[in-house]
């Protein structure tokens, strides 16, 4: 690891002028928002107060990409229909588990701006979307009413990349990271610190690192603990595609900016996630050390120290295993992640419950997913109180599939599913009418 540090280069770059703007355009400053609730009107028509058109599903529509995040009253899941170009889509859960937003609230109803896969968090009083274009990185503020506030999306920095890898992005009250994987020659780890507040939308931007070699599409990640970011990453400087990390205070100031590797065991690190903890930083990722692709993590503290470099098993076996997602109770973490059944007949999603000194519940996991489709795949989780939250995708066939859904579920703090069948969050014509075919376990 090395002990060099990086302070942000040029200063904040605000993209709107906040409440004197708003008046000078004959709208009001906002007042304090009540905590949302069940009963709400939905504001999914409501676009910075303009109409926008609620979208129709007269076709059938290839949903994925869900992410999630929480106000603590509610959920707020996010999500990429590649069956109509450019489009995202968001619908608010209760905790009670009622959908709010039965048709969706459009996030970015343009069609000239670009959309690829989406990140979200909540600041302490709004939801943030980001996602990357070809050249811009784009940020759009949802109320927890559902009303969204950017139309069109604010385009928060200029980048060189690919609308398909989402980009990451961790809160630490109003302020919060943005980090992404720019394809520029030589491509790099860019950042930026957005600030919100009452005057408007404020950003650093930054490098994290810089050169990286042959950076994968894999995706970054990021979480916020010990009064500090952790951005993770894999690309190939050490030879195939190993994870590399980076710590970054909330003023931009990075304070690895070579990176350090995050583990040094055989085998490609790929599909990465990170959460916060009480002890630091847990990683999990998917890792082809044995042959398949299995699932390891390891403990990294807030000073940078890895715990385990060599990572420790949370599943292994015959199967595929890919895709984590964690999220952080307290005392443990649900780590869970999408498997590909031998032969791959199946994809279904799993869980086991990991403490950040390795210890793991089971030696292989539980089923999390319903078996509703035969393809279960692109879950996000988080907990809230008491509960935790597992948005994913569900499509009728492994290959190729004609439509996939947005489901969702909360679970118990055992892992016990509580809504099952699913919350369907987002719709599709064919899947109505049509039997699901059981997934093989």
């Amino acid at each position: 690891m090395n002990s060099k540090t990086q302070a942000p280069q040029g200063g904040w770059k605000w993209l709107l002028l906040g409440a004197l703007a708003l008046a000078a355009c004959g709208v009001a400053p906002e007042v304090p928002e009540e905590e949302a609730r069940e009963d709400s009107v939905s504001a999914m028509h409501e676009n910075g107060g303009r109409p926008s058109p609620s979208p129709t599903w007269s076709e059938p529509t290839f949903a994925s990409g869900s992410v999630v995040a929480s106000d603590g009253n509610q959920f707020l899941v996010v999500w990429r229909d590649t069956g109509r170009p450019n489009q995202l889509f968001a619908a608010r859960v209760s905790k009670n588990g009622k959908l709010l937003d039965p048709d969706s609230i459009n996030l970015n109803p343009g069609p000239g701006v670009e959309a690829g896969d989406p990140a979200v968090a909540f600041d302490g009083k709004q939801f943030l979307v980001v996602w990357q274009g070809q050249l811009s990185l784009f940020l759009v503020r949802v109320k927890r009413d559902g009303t969204v506030v950017d139309s069109p999306p604010l385009a928060i920095a200029d980048i060189f990349g690919s609308p398909a890898p989402a980009p990451a992005i961790a809160c630490a009250g109003r302020k919060c990271l943005v980090a992404w994987l720019d394809f520029a020659d030589p491509a790099s780890i860019r950042g930026a610190i957005v600030r919100t507040d009452d005057t408007g939308v404020g950003t650093l931007e930054f490098t994290i690192s810089a050169p990286v070699q042959a950076v994968s599409s894999f995706g970054i990640s990021a979480a916020w603990a010990d009064n500090r970011f952790l951005v993770v990453w894999s690309d190939a400087r050490f030879g195939g595609f190993k994870l590399l990390a980076a710590r970054v205070k909330s003023d931009g100031q990075v304070l690895d900016p070579d990176g350090f590797r995050v583990s040094d065991s055989p085998g490609d690190q790929t599909s990465m996630d990170v959460v916060g903890t009480k002890q630091g930083f847990l990683v999990a990722w998917s890792d082809s050390r044995n042959g398949t692709r299995d699932i390891f993590g390891t403990l990294v503290k807030g000073n940078g120290r890895v715990s385990d470099p060599d990572g420790f098993p949370i599943s292994t076996g015959p199967a595929d295993d890919i895709i984590p997602a964690l999220a952080y109770d307290g005392q443990r973490v649900l780590a869970t992640w999408s498997r590909l059944a031998p032969g791959g007949s199946s994809i279904t999603i799993r869980g086991n419950f990991v403490k950040t000194n390795g210890t793991v519940a089971s030696p292989d996991g539980f089923l999390l997913s319903d078996d509703d489709f035969v393809r279960e795949v692109d879950q996000d989780v988080l907990f809230e109180d008491g509960k935790y939250f597992m948005a994913y995708g569900g499509a009728p066939t492994v290959d190729e599939p004609p439509f996939q859904v947005i489901l969702g579920t909360r679970l118990k703090k055992d892992g016990t599913r509580v809504d099952d069948p699913a919350i369907r969050i987002s719709h599709s014509p064919s899947v109505e009418g049509m039997t699901a075919v059981p997934a093989a376990r």
